[in-house]
C-alpha cells in the first residue's frame, strides 16, 4: 500500500525493478544514486509524480503515462526522454543540467496540458533551440543560463502569448528586455535573477503586472529602486515588488 517513496544517497543502488508491482505508488524521488543506469520494467500505473536528481549514470526514463509532474536534474548521461506527447496528463516539467538532452529534438511535441516548464543546461544554448512550438496551455516558463544573448528580440519566437509568469535566470550578457516580450499581453508575474548587465524593462507590459522580482541585477535595481528612480512611475502600482 506504499504511496510515497524517497530514495536518497544510496551509493550502491543499481536497480529498482522491485518496484514494478507497486501499484499504489503515486510519488517517487530518486536522489543521488550515481550507479542507476535505467528504470527498467516499471509499470507504475498510479505514479503521478517523479523526481530524479544527481543520478549521473542514468541514460533513459520509462514511459509513465499517468505522470502529472516530472523533474529531472543533474543527470549527465541522460540522452532521451519519454515520448512527451504521450504524457497527456503532465502539467509540470523540469529539465535542468542534463547536457545530453537536445530540447529541439526531444521536445517538438509537448504534453497537451503542460502548464509549467523549467529548462536549464541542455545540449544546445537557448539561442539555438529554434521554434519549439510551446503549447497554448503553458502559462509558467523559467529559463536559466544563456551566456550569449544580449536582447530578447532573438528569442521572441520562444515565448507563447499564453504566459502569465516568466522567470529569467543567469543570462550573463543580457542587456535589454525592451524588445521580444511585447506580445506577452497576459503576463502578470516577471522575475529577473542574476542578470548583471540588464538595464531596462519591457515598458508595455508593466501596467498589467501583479509582481516584479529583481535579484542580483545591479543596473536594473538602481533604475527601479524607490521614488525618483527611472522606472518608479511605471512600476509603483505593482502590488508586489521585490528588488
Amino acid at each position: 500500500m506504499l504511496e510515497t517513496l524517497y530514495i536518497n544517497e544510496w551509493e550502491n543502488l543499481r536497480s529498482i525493478s522491485e518496484l514494478s508491482n507497486s501499484t499504489h505508488l503515486t510519488s517517487l524521488d530518486i536522489i543521488r544514486c550515481p550507479h542507476i543506469v535505467s528504470l527498467p520494467g516499471l509499470q507504475l500505473s498510479n505514479l503521478t509524480r517523479l523526481e530524479i536528481f544527481k543520478c549521473e549514470s542514468l541514460e533513459s526514463l520509462p514511459e509513465l503515462s499517468n505522470l502529472t509532474s516530472l523533474s529531472v536534474s543533474d543527470c549527465d548521461s541522460l540522452e532521451s526522454l519519454p515520448e512527451l506527447k504521450n504524457l497527456s496528463l503532465l502539467k509540470e516539467l523540469e529539465i535542468r543540467r542534463c547536457p545530453g538532452i537536445d530540447v529541439s529534438i526531444h521536445c517538438v511535441h509537448w504534453p497537451p496540458k503542460l502548464c509549467s516548464l523549467e529548462l536549464e543546461g541542455l545540449k544546445k544554448p537557448i539561442s539555438e533551440w529554434g521554434d519549439l512550438n510551446f503549447p497554448t496551455s503553458l502559462v509558467d516558463l523559467t529559463l536559466y543560463g544563456e551566456p550569449h544573448m544580449r536582447n530578447f528580440s532573438q528569442l521572441s519566437h520562444l515565448f507563447p502569448s499564453s504566459l502569465t509568469s516568466l522567470e529569467i535566470n543567469k543570462f550573463d550578457n543580457l542587456e535589454s528586455l525592451s524588445t521580444g516580450l511585447q506580445h506577452l499581453t497576459s503576463l502578470q508575474h516577471l522575475a529577473i535573477f542574476s542578470c548583471p548587465k540588464v538595464n531596462d524593462l519591457p515598458e508595455t507590459l508593466l501596467p498589467s503586472l501583479l509582481s516584479l522580482r529583481i535579484l542580483e541585477c545591479p543596473k536594473l535595481k538602481e533604475r527601479c529602486e524607490g521614488r525618483g528612480s527611472h522606472y518608479w512611475p511605471l512600476i509603483s502600482h505593482i502590488p508586489c515588488i521585490d528588488n
